[in-house]
């Protein structure tokens, strides 16, 4: 048997909940990218890569603020 798990502590919460809007952020401005069947411009996929790359980082940055611990 294993223990129930615990509840999340309010700033891990916060941090939990704007990693996973900010992963769906940068999900959404890749797909076009790989799944589309239209073309996009260089301009465009320069973009929806600075979105997601901001995107990771905000999500490193929020996990680091609640204990994560990673390379800088």
């Amino acid at each position: 048997m294993s223990s129930s798990p615990r509840e999340w502590p309010n700033v891990a919460k916060d941090a939990r909940d704007r990693s996973a809007e900010a992963a769906v952020k940068g999900i959404r401005a890749l797909e076009p990218v790989f799944l589309s069947d239209q073309p996009i411009t260089e301009t465009e996929r320069s973009r929806r890569e600075s979105v997601a790359l901001n995107c990771l980082q905000t999500i490193a940055r929020l996990l680091e603020s609640v204990g994560a611990c990673t390379r800088p």
